[in-house]
C-alpha cells in the first residue's frame, strides 16, 4: 500500500511539475484549442443556416398568400427566426471572444476560468446552430 501510494505521489508530482513548469501555458493552449475546434466545426454551417433561413422565409411568404395557411406560415417564420438567432449567437460569440488573454499577462487561473466559460458558450452556440439547422432542413423537405 505504501509503495503504491509512493508511486502515485511521485506520478502526480511529476505531472504537476511538467504542467506548471510552463506556467500552465500547455493547459491554457489545450483548452483554447478545444474552444477554437468547436468554433471551427460549426462555423462552416453558417452558410447552410443562411440558405435554409431564406428558403423558409420564401416558403412562409408563399403560405401567407393563402388565408388557410397563415398559421403554418407563422410556424415557418418562427423557424427562420430561430435560425437567424442561432446565426447571430455565433456572430456575437466571435465578437466578444478574446484570444489575446493568453498572452496579456492575465493570471493562469483567470485565463482558465475565461476559457472554460467560452467553451460552455461556444458549445451552446453549436447546439443552437445544429438544432435550428436540422429543424429548418426538415421543414423545407
Amino acid at each position: 500500500m505504501k509503495l503504491t501510494l509512493g508511486i502515485l505521489s511521485t506520478f502526480f508530482f511529476a505531472i504537476s511539475i511538467t504542467s506548471c513548469g510552463d506556467g500552465g501555458k500547455a493547459e491554457r493552449e489545450a483548452l483554447r484549442d478545444e474552444v477554437i475546434a468547436i468554433h471551427d466545426e460549426v462555423m462552416p454551417k453558417m452558410g447552410d443556416l443562411r440558405k435554409v433561413r431564406k428558403s423558409l422565409e420564401a416558403m412562409a411568404d408563399t403560405l401567407a398568400t393563402d388565408s388557410m395557411m397563415l398559421a403554418d406560415a407563422e410556424k415557418i417564420r418562427a423557424l427562420a427566426k430561430e435560425i437567424e438567432d442561432a446565426n447571430e449567437s455565433m456572430m456575437a460569440w466571435m465578437r466578444q471572444f478574446e484570444p489575446g488573454i493568453m498572452e496579456d499577462g492575465t493570471p493562469h487561473g483567470e485565463v482558465m476560468a475565461y476559457l472554460k466559460e467560452q467553451k460552455e458558450a461556444i458549445d451552446k452556440v453549436k447546439q443552437d446552430m445544429l438544432e435550428s439547422l436540422s429543424k429548418g432542413q426538415e421543414a423545407i423537405k
